[in-house]
């Protein structure tokens, strides 16, 4: 099914990559919460936010490999170039780092609230921030040279 983004990605890719440029905004205002101190709601946001995300991605990663995605990437003015795989690895590496730092997080957040939370969940939770905004912003390049070039 066609996408709605004016490339050759489907309805799949781009619903990933709007839901990816929207995931720094909407983790802002869940770090917001924390700030105000809606602790529950902030765990609660994050968990949601966490399992949309990688269901996202898994659905995106059954329509690259069963979808013919594939075959629409090879379309690409990029494809099998030096260029497009350094960016993937780029991507990859940020995506694969966040996803379990994020996840790790969470776990460990979620066993010491609302006691013994002594440990620097703030300062990790700015690195799996960064993580994620480094993650959208390598997505973007790619669903540029994969779909649009």
């Amino acid at each position: 099914m066609q996408g709605f983004l004016g490339t050759r990605g489907d309805i799949i890719v781009d619903t990933v990559m709007i839901a990816s440029a929207a995931l720094p905004f909407l983790l802002f205002i869940v770090i917001h919460f924390a700030r105000k101190e809606r602790y529950d709601l902030h765990k609660w946001s994050q968990i949601i936010l966490f399992t949309v995300v990688n269901l996202l991605v898994i659905a995106l990663e059954v329509d690259i490999r069963y979808g013919g995605l594939k075959e629409v990437i090879e379309q690409s003015q990029y494809y099998g170039t030096d260029t497009l795989t350094t960016v993937f690895v780029i991507h990859l590496i940020f995506a694969v780092s966040a996803t379990l730092l994020w996840l790790w997080l969470i776990i460990i957040s979620a066993r010491r609230y609302p006691i013994h939370f002594r440990f620097p969940h703030k300062k990790y939770g700015y690195i799996v921030y960064a993580d994620l905004v480094m993650t959208t912003i390598t997505g973007w390049i790619l669903y540029a040279m994969a779909f649009a070039g």
